[in-house]
C-alpha cells in the first residue's frame, strides 16, 4: 500500500543500564581457594507517548547479586569446587509492551526482575594414564530457585511472570585426543525444571474469578535433556586438514505451562571438512576455510516453537520446522606469518 496521512501513533522509548562489581581471591595455601563477589544492577525503562502524555511511564529495575566459590585443588590435575550466588535479569525490551488494548500505561506492570539463587558443585579432572590417549572431564550438580520467572502470552504480545520456579540438573563435560589425531568431544545436560508456585487467571478471558493452578507443570520451552557429540581425526600433514562428526539431541518439551501442546525431541547429524592452516598461498596471504553438511540425513524435525501460542481453529500456532540438509561454506583470509 502507500502511505497515509492518519496518526496512529508516536512515542518514544528507551533503556538505561548500569553496573558495578566487585570480586575478591583469597588463597589460603596452594590447594585451597575462595572468592566472594557483589553486582549492582541498576536498569531503567522509559516511554514516551507524543499522542496521549498521559501514557507516559517508566520503571526502574534494581537488584545486588552476591557470590560465594571456594575451589579445592584435589591433586596435580583434578579440582573440587562448589559455590553459591544470586541472578538478576531484567525484562527484555518487547517484554515491557503492555497488554494489548489494556489502558496501562506504556511499561508492562505485570512485570517485576527475574531473581535466582544457584547452588553449583562440580568436580573436573585430566586423565594423562590412559596411554594413548589424553581424557579431561568435568561433572556439576546445580540447583537454581527462580522467582519472577517470566512467561510469554499470545505469542509473545505480552508477558506475565510466575511466582517461583525451580531447575536443577547436571552437566557431564569430556574432551579426548589420541593418536594419529583423533579427538572427540561430550556435552550432556540433564535438567528437571517445574513450576513450584504458579497461579494464573488472566488467560481465562470472559470467566471472571477463574484461574489456572500451573505449579508442579514443567516449565515450558526447556527440553530434560541435551546433548552435543562431535569425533574426528585431523591430519597434520594435510594442511591440518580436520574431518569432524557431529551429533545434536534434543529431547522433547512443553510450548505451554498448562503442558498441552507437546514438542518432539529431535537429532541432527552434522559433517564438517575443515583446514585448520592455508591451503592457497599468494601475495603473502592464506586462504583456509572448512566446508559443513548440516542435518546430513536431510531429517524433518521442529526445531523451535512460540511459547503459550495463539490457536487456529483449536489448533496451536507453534511450529517452526528445522532447516533441511543445507551446505555451509565459509574462507578466511589473512596475512601469512
Amino acid at each position: 500500500g502507500q502511505r497515509g496521512t492518519e496518526l496512529r501513533d508516536n512515542k518514544g522509548e528507551g533503556a538505561n543500564n548500569l553496573g558495578v562489581f566487585g570480586e575478591a581471591q583469597l588463597s589460603l595455601d596452594d590447594r585451597f581457594t575462595v572468592s566472594a563477589g557483589a553486582r549492582l544492577d541498576n536498569v531503567t525503562y522509559y516511554a514516551n507517548n507524543f499522542v496521549d502524555p498521559a501514557l507516559n511511564d517508566r520503571r526502574s529495575f534494581v537488584g545486588v547479586t552476591p557470590k560465594l566459590g571456594a575451589t579445592w585443588r584435589v591433586s596435580a590435575t583434578s579440582s573440587l569446587y562448589a559455590s553459591v550466588g544470586g541472578g538478576i535479569e531484567v525484562p527484555a525490551g518487547n517484554e515491557t509492551d503492555p497488554v494489548p488494548g489494556s489502558p496501562a500505561p506504556g511499561i508492562n506492570p505485570l512485570l517485576d526482575p527475574i531473581r535466582s539463587t544457584t547452588y553449583e558443585v562440580g568436580y573436573k579432572q585430566a586423565l594423562d594414564q590412559l596411554v594413548p590417549f589424553w581424557i579431561s572431564y568435568d561433572i556439576a550438580l546445580y540447583d537454581t530457585e527462580v522467582a519472577n520467572e517470566i512467561v510469554p502470552y499470545n505469542g509473545g504480545r505480552f508477558y506475565l511472570t510466575a511466582g517461583r520456579a525451580r531447575r536443577r540438573g547436571a552437566e557431564l563435560g569430556l574432551t579426548a585426543q589420541g593418536p594419529r589425531g583423533l579427538f572427540g568431544g561430550a556435552a550432556v545436560t540433564w535438567s528437571h525444571n517445574r513450576y513450584v508456585d504458579y497461579v494464573v487467571d488472566s488467560i481465562y478471558l470472559g470467566a471472571p474469578g477463574a484461574a489456572a493452578d500451573y505449579s508442579g507443570h514443567k516449565v515450558m520451552g526447556v527440553p530434560d535433556v541435551m546433548v552435543n557429540l562431535e569425533a574426528g581425526v585431523e591430519m597434520h600433514e594435510l594442511h591440518a586438514l580436520r574431518l569432524k562428526l557431529g551429533i545434536e539431541h534434543a529431547g522433547p518439551y512443553y510450548a505451554d505451562d498448562a503442558n498441552q501442546v507437546p514438542i518432539p525431541g529431535h537429532t541432527v547429524v552434522n559433517l564438517t571438512i575443515e583446514a585448520r592452516q592455508p591451503v592457497l598461498r599468494a601475495g603473502g596471504i592464506g586462504l583456509r576455510g572448512f566446508v559443513t553438511v548440516e542435518n546430513l540425513a536431510n531429517r524433518r524435525y521442529i526445531s523451535s516453537a512460540f511459547l503459550n501460542p495463539d490457536l487456529a481453529n483449536g489448533v496451536p500456532l507453534a511450529f517452526e520446522p528445522g532447516m533441511p540438509r543445507s551446505l555451509v561454506v565459509s574462507f578466511t583470509a589473512s596475512p601469512l606469518p
